[in-house]
């Protein structure tokens, strides 16, 4: 069984999606598509699977890799609110989502995390194999084991898989950050068992080990800075936006050609960040509404 719903329609022919995507992606930068949306995320899901359906069937097999990765990262927000007993926060995760319907059906119709996990791992290890063993993984390191093991191996497949060299890119970008994050925090938290790394990245694994042995900070921030292909203090504007920045510079890059996959995927990250960011400040301004709230007057 796929990960995602199946699309019968043949799509736009090639040029008309892509003057399509040109005038939404200029919208955006003027806060079109979803910037009055109570729900950010919502309104990303909702763009996405716009997208999704306008590709004809050739670009969607080329660019499906991605679209995989944003379906697994919505199925674990909601094996998260599975596990924790808030089935309408999992529900709401799953409106809009191109889940594949059965996929949709055993969340909703779901009891525990864990036989849901076992029928998933049942279901979908055939089309993808680091699915194997994903309950196990779940029973021992919990839903952070379980992100670990789904991300990282559906990365590692949409490298070896991919048909598209810009999204390859993309890919072995976003493979290599989580290994840069994971390195960061257990030097930057003084874990003591190693960072778990990922294969299959532009960046040795021995360049992470040999950091890791000698437990400095510092060549990996010239490491993190070389990857971003910034300048500055990775810690001050924060690891991940750091490392956010030259995914950006990249697809941007890929994204100047008006007719290639590189103007979809390009479209597709900035549609990520801008509901990242409005979802950030929308937290802020709430945060800031509940202390106001709660302050006593003098």
């Amino acid at each position: 069984m796929n990960l995602l719903r199946e699309i019968d329609t043949a799509g736009a022919p090639g040029d008309y999606l892509f003057a399509r995507v040109r005038c939404r992606r200029a919208k955006l930068a003027f806060g079109g598509h979803g910037a009055g949306s109570a729900d950010p995320h919502q309104a990303l899901k909702t763009e996405q699977a716009w997208v999704y359906v306008q590709l004809n069937q050739r670009l969607r097999r080329r660019l499906l890799p991605f679209f995989e990765y944003s379906g697994l990262g919505t199925l674990i927000l909601a094996l998260r609110f599975l596990s924790a007993g808030d089935p309408a926060a999992m529900a709401t995760q799953l409106q809009f989502s191109l889940l594949h319907p059965q996929v949709r059906k055993i969340l909703l119709n779901a009891g525990q995390v864990t036989p849901v996990i076992r029928q998933f791992e049942q279901l979908l290890t055939g089309s993808y194999p680091f699915f194997a063993g994903l309950t196990q993984q779940f029973l021992r390191q919990g839903p952070g084991g379980l992100e670990q093991k789904l991300l990282g191996g559906c990365l590692q497949q949409g490298v070896s898989r991919s048909r598209s060299p810009a999204l390859r890119q993309m890919l072995i970008y976003l493979l290599d950050m989580r290994n840069l994050q994971a390195l960061y925090k257990h030097l930057r938290w003084q874990i003591p068992t190693p960072p778990p790394l990922l294969e299959g990245g532009a960046i040795e694994l021995g360049r992470y080990e040999k950091i890791w042995s000698a437990r400095d900070m510092d060549p990996l921030m010239a490491l993190i800075q070389k990857k971003a292909g910034g300048k500055g203090d990775p810690e001050a504007i924060g690891v991940e936006d750091f490392l956010f920045q030259g995914l950006t510079t990249g697809l941007r890059r890929a994204g100047r050609d008006p007719l290639q996959e590189g103007l979809v995927l390009d479209y597709l990250w900035r549609c990520q960040l801008a509901a990242r960011n409005r979802g950030l400040r929308l937290a802020t301004s709430s945060a800031q509404e509940q202390r106001t709230l709660t302050e006593v007057p003098r």
